[in-house]
């Protein structure tokens, strides 16, 4: 938008020489400065704001205006005076400097303390479980060594990536409980994740694997084989053709295949992503099943398919369970319960403390 002309600052009525009168624009009067005597003409000072050069205004009496003078240059060499006057400023915001650079260090140090100790995986010395045992009762699949004192329920999606970093860092932890007979654990799968399966299906078949699996886990021994053990079994869609027990052990059915599977199937190389292009299928579930030892009965029941209307409805009834003990209708996997409360399991020592 165009802007309206405005007339020269300063400049005489009826084109006289540059003064101290501002002319309204289009109007052709001029305003007097303050103080001026009657009717005389503005006085002219040059420019408004333009210093003289350090001599005083001209131009006569009463402008109504002081000019500045060259005391300012004066009052400039002052203020740079008196900063070079102090050293020491420059030396004080190094050293603030400084120290606000050692606070960021130490701060993010101290995170990654407390990121790795929050990680940390409580035992490391039991891969695999030799001593459990498990079954199936309504969906719900109970891993236990003779009487434990403790028993708790833990709540699990096939797909969930946060169970699977739980598994990393308590797996061992709890084999080491169950087969010392210190805790029973009854696991429930949900199945809220299907719709971010490739399959749209694969927590509820994981889970209905799980179920084949433990319904194999109550007889017999483990047994030692010379492969090399992987924590892992499939890569690029495929079951690899290594072992699949973290230990270095795979089980001929019966003591520790339950929770030899559980390990296998959340597994970094073997857990299909959420929201990813791919899952395994019944037949990839079936052998990956084999792989740890479970029986040719386990691998047909993951084929056919049988256990998926079980599956579905004990996941059902843990959904309702978590809703109901969060209080607030939401849930989340994983999550821990003790006689029917919730615990912390945010809490690293959370399992060890229960232990005792």
């Amino acid at each position: 938008m165009a802007q309206k002309p405005r007339g020269n600052s300063g400049q005489r009525a009826g084109g006289g020489a540059p003064g101290r009168g501002r002319s309204n624009p289009g109007s052709g009067k001029t305003r007097s400065n303050p103080g001026s005597a009657g009717g005389a003409s503005p006085v002219s000072s040059g420019p408004v704001g333009a210093r003289t050069g350090g001599s005083k205004a001209t131009g006569g009496q009463g402008s109504g205006r002081s000019v500045r003078t060259g005391s300012g240059g004066q009052g400039r060499q002052s203020v740079a005076s008196a900063r070079r006057a102090k050293p020491g400023s420059n030396r004080t915001q190094l050293i603030i400097g400084a120290v606000a650079l050692v606070v960021m260090v130490a701060l993010v140090v101290l995170g990654l303390v407390l990121n790795k100790k929050a990680t940390a995986a409580p035992v490391t010395d039991h891969p695999i479980s030799t001593e459990s045992t498990s079954s199936v009762g309504d969906g719900v699949i109970t891993v236990s060594n003779g009487n434990p004192k403790q028993t708790i329920d833990l709540f699990e999606d096939g797909l969930c990536p946060a169970c699977q970093l739980f598994e990393q860092q308590y797996g061992q932890q709890i084999n080491k409980a169950v087969d010392e007979g210190k805790l029973t654990v009854r696991f429930h799968f949900l199945n809220f994740l299907d719709a971010r399966s490739a399959s749209k299906d694969y927590s509820t078949r994981a889970a209905a694997a799980m179920q084949c699996v433990a319904q194999a886990g109550g007889t017999g021994t483990t047994t030692a084989t010379s492969g090399s053990a992987t924590s892992g079994a499939v890569s690029s869609g495929a079951v690899s053709s290594g072992a699949v027990s973290s230990g270095g052990a795979a089980r001929s059915g019966g003591k520790g295949l339950f929770l030899a599977f559980h390990s296998a199937m959340y597994a970094a190389d073997t857990q299909p992503k959420e929201g990813g292009s791919s899952d395994l299928s019944n037949a990839q579930l079936a052998a990956l099943a084999s792989k740890v030892g479970a029986p040719a009965s386990a691998a047909a029941c993951i084929t056919s398919g049988s256990g998926i209307a079980q599956a579905k409805s004990a996941a059902q009834v843990a959904t309702d369970t978590l809703i109901k003990a969060n209080g607030n209708g939401g849930y989340g996997t994983p999550s821990g319960m003790k006689d029917g409360a919730l615990l912390n399991i945010n809490e690293t020592s959370w399992l060890t403390n229960l232990l005792g």
